[in-house]
């Protein structure tokens, strides 16, 4: 499936991950530009969410604002942002169903609960909501739908979010984010 996404809100979106998203950045330019244009959509959006509750004073309301910006965008309504305007896009075209991002958003709101994971399994499921979301929707952007292959980019992207934990923790821990 060949997708052209709108040049002017695609380099915005390289903009923002190239100084927030280092190591995807890096790995986006080995994709083919089929996979690469709305894999950088995709994770523009999923890390300008992120930030809004990481990075955010009432992360309460971050998680409401994000609740509507998704509402708006799988209306076709997207706010005027370029990550917004290009998520649209590609919930639309590549199909995405809504109980990914919705899963993402639910991670998110745990992040804004400041929930503590005690056990391995609570981190599972926090990691399948956060990362294994995003793995599962980049899984449709490379065109894979079999029910087999989309359950395995939730396991990978909850070991990479697990990870990306303890990889974290000295930075994270001390401004108060799990």
């Amino acid at each position: 499936m060949t997708t052209r996404l709108d040049p002017i809100d695609m380099a915005a979106c390289r903009a923002l991950l190239k100084g927030g998203s280092r190591t995807f950045n890096a790995a986006s330019k080995v994709l083919p530009r089929r996979v690469a244009e709305p894999a950088i959509a995709l994770y523009a959006f999923c890390r300008l969410a992120d930030d809004a509750v990481d990075l955010g004073d009432d992360r309460a309301s971050a998680v409401a604002r994000l609740r509507d910006r998704l509402d708006r965008a799988y209306q076709r309504l997207p706010m005027d942002r370029a990550a917004d305007r290009l998520f649209a896009e590609i919930v639309a075209k590549f199909c995405i169903p809504r109980e990914l991002p919705e899963a993402l958003l639910e991670g998110l709101a745990w992040d804004a609960e400041v929930r503590r994971y005690e056990t391995l399994q609570d981190l599972t499921a926090y990691a399948a909501r956060v990362a294994g979301a995003v793995g599962a929707m980049m899984t449709l952007i490379m065109g894979r739908r079999a029910p087999p292959i989309d359950a395995r980019p939730r396991g990978r992207g909850g070991a990479m979010e697990v990870s990306n934990n303890s990889r974290a923790v000295g930075g994270d821990a001390p401004a108060g984010r799990g």
